[in-house]
């Protein structure tokens, strides 16, 4: 099959090839002379996707492939690509990267997840990235083009397709339903996605697997917002009787087939069967059997007929209509399946089971123990054990007499919920496995780590130094601001109490702990209402802030200049002459404002800035940056770090005013 434009510069240039009931689509897009090509294959189908590319494009003008998840089906032809020639970066995200190279790939990654999920072309057009976490890998996400209105769904909308067509038709729902209910976790990790996916203004989807969606996109994004895939768990089950009959079941199970598979195959499977339908709704009306035997023979017929691959495949919805009707898992399914799988794991039951009976019990009480007492997310211990062993190691210290120095710091993860509701609550779990990793890369000494409720995690230091714990909540706090581990950039607010802060001895130990506990959580809220990725070390902010702008210039003439135009307009200034005296300036008394030369010694103004953000005390201070050197790349790196503002030498006098009274606001002070 040769190349299909499906929009304006978008194109199909897969192969058509159905491998196991599977086939895949690469894309391309080409735009201004610029090719991006999205999911190119495996190398089963390299030769011919290869060839459709080089119909429409030169090799040399493909300057992205995009790859949404890991998968040999989409990533295995990119070393193939690159053994033609061919020199693009990859798109991905940081999780799929990590991977990906070991299909020997030597192309430059793009990171979608330090590049705010967006990109650029040479022309302007800008293709924005969604994640799609756990559908089916943590690091998988979809790309819409917001020209063309086209979503590329990687996996998402796919479906098996034992009669392919490039374009979806009245059969693909059922289709698209049965690859989900294999493939995806569960309606809950689905739903969010799809929900967010409805707020976006969609013309087509185009899988990776099964068919092009161009005609009620929305339909088929509800339908997987309200699909039940993964665990079928349900309280209640409807009366069969009631609902139809297992005329219902069975024309359900009839309408999967037809869906699936070719005519011609679904019509030899059920050959043989005494059953009548309506060819076009699927619906049974008449059969000459009990329903119990009807539904039990229909899959004895297929198996027989099929194999036991058809079987396999229909599992998921067997199940499913299992749960929801009061109907029996078919013979064949407690036999034929149950024995396959027996021969394939090939135990010796009798040894076998004795074994596990013995390991059982001795495990029984340990299992108990765990569960009460340590979170399953995280394995730290929880919440209920964390209060206990904060009274215990309090009353311990007041019984020995012993002159213990403890700290006690709380460390939650900022706008949770926003994080939840984009992502779905798994990402919550592994934002606090990832966490808890980071932590223990940098923990030292007698450090307890708890995970309380909610994503806070709890760490308690015992005979280390207040400068050793403050100067580790800086480290932690910065590593997670900066870290690449995480499905989307996140921060952390903590606050710290210290046990000289109370008399342990004038109560009990039991009270002790809970102002101990009180004092941290009403810093760590201090930190959040101070704006987040913040420490608070004592239950007041400290507010080291002066009312005066700093100058940083290698030149003293620029410094008067400025200091002068600073003066009439009623502000305070202080001069530095280079990058490691703004810092220390900065260490003692925070400035409203700094407005630096990008070319200072000792430390430009960028590496003065990255110093600046190690501390919660300075990380806030606004900053501009003046230079005779600015250029595209000065002015990207800037941004990247955070400074918003960037000007050119020689610069208009009112508007670097302008910009530091509207960073200032009422901080005025006359001199």
């Amino acid at each position: 099959m040769s190349t299909v434009q499906i929009s304006d510069g978008i194109y199909w240039v897969g192969s058509g090839d159905e491998k196991a009931g599977i086939n895949c689509n690469p894309y391309l897009i080409i735009d201004s002379g610029e090719g991006i090509l999205l999911d190119p294959g495996s190398v089963l189908d390299f030769e011919l996707v290869y060839s459709n590319v080089l119909k429409l494009i030169p090799l040399d003008r493909i300057h992205y492939v995009i790859l949404h998840h890991q998968d040999p089906d989409l990533c295995s032809s990119v070393p193939l690509f690159e053994k033609m020639g061919a020199s693009f970066q990859i798109i991905t995200h940081w999780r799929a990267s990590l991977l990906i190279k070991f299909y020997g790939i030597t192309s430059p990654f793009y990171i979608i997840n330090e590049n705010e999920f967006k990109i650029k072309l040479e022309s302007g057009r800008e293709l924005v990235f969604i994640a799609t976490p756990y559908l089916h890998f943590p690091g998988a996400f979809v790309t819409y083009d917001l020209q063309s209105k086209i979503l590329f769904s990687s996996d998402l909308f796919g479906a098996f397709s034992y009669n392919w067509k490039l374009f979806s038709d009245d059969t693909y729902i059922e289709k698209m339903k049965m690859f989900h209910e294999h493939y995806m976790p569960s309606n809950e990790v689905i739903r969010p996605v799809m929900e967010k996916l409805l707020l976006l203004e969609i013309a087509m989807i185009a899988p990776q697997h099964g068919s092009i969606i161009r005609a009620d996109v929305r339909t088929h994004i509800k339908v997987l917002r309200d699909l039940e895939c993964g665990e079928y768990l349900r309280d209640t089950k409807k009366e069969v009787a009631k609902s139809g009959g297992y005329k219902l079941v069975v024309s359900f199970v009839l309408k999967r087939l037809y869906s699936i598979f070719p005519l011609n195959e679904v019509e030899e499977a059920l050959e043989g069967l005494e059953i009548s339908y309506d060819k076009n709704s699927y619906e049974v009306f008449d059969y000459n059997y009990r329903g119990i035997d009807l539904w039990n023979g229909l899959f004895e017929n297929v198996s027989k007929k099929m194999g036991l691959n058809w079987l396999v495949l229909l599992e998921p919805f067997v199940n499913k209509l299992v749960q929801e009707y009061d109907v029996l898992l078919p013979n064949i399914y407690q036999s034929k399946i149950i024995d396959v799988q027996s021969e394939v794991w090939n135990l010796n039951s009798e040894n076998m089971e004795l074994k596990k009976i013995n390991e059982k019990l001795n495990q029984n009480i340990q299992d108990v123990h765990e569960q009460m007492t340590k979170c399953p997310i995280t394995g730290l211990y929880n919440d209920t054990f964390f209060r206990s062993y904060l009274s215990k190691s309090i009353e311990e210290i007041v019984l020995d007499n012993n002159e213990i120095y403890t700290s006690l710091m709380i460390i939650e993860v900022d706008d949770i919920s926003q994080i939840k509701y984009t992502f779905g609550v798994e990402e919550e779990d592994s934002i606090l496995r990832t966490l808890v990793i980071l932590m223990k890369e940098h923990t030292f000494g007698n450090t307890i780590l708890f995970r309380l409720q909610g994503a806070a995690i709890v760490c308690y230091f015992i005979n280390e130094t207040k400068e050793t714990v403050n100067a580790f909540a800086e480290r932690i706090r910065n590593e997670i601001s900066i870290s690449k581990k995480f499905i989307d950039k996140i921060t952390v607010s903590i606050g710290i109490a210290y046990s000289n802060e109370l008399d342990l001895k004038a109560e009990s130990a039991e009270n002790v702990a809970k102002k101990y506990y009180g004092i941290a959580s009403h810093r760590i809220n201090l930190a959040k209402k101070a704006g987040k990725n913040r420490i608070c070390f004592s239950s007041e902010l400290d507010e080291k802030q002066e009312d005066y702008i700093l100058i940083a210039d290698n030149d003293e003439t620029n410094i008067d200049v400025l200091k002068n135009v600073f003066k009439n307009l009623k502000y305070r200034t202080k001069a530095a002459f280079n990058g490691d005296e703004i810092v220390e300036i900065c260490r003692e008394k925070r400035p409203l404002l700094i407005i630096s030369e990008m070319m200072l010694p000792k430390q430009d103004a960028m590496q003065v800035y990255r110093s600046l953000q190690m501390s919660t005390d300075t990380k806030n201070i606004p900053f501009i940056i003046i230079s005779s050197l600015k250029n595209e790349d000065a002015v990207k790196s800037a941004y990247s770090l955070g400074i918003n503002y960037f000007l050119k030498k020689p610069y208009m006098v009112a508007e670097l005013t302008g910009i530091s009274q509207n960073i200032i606001g009422g901080n005025k002070v006359e001199s």
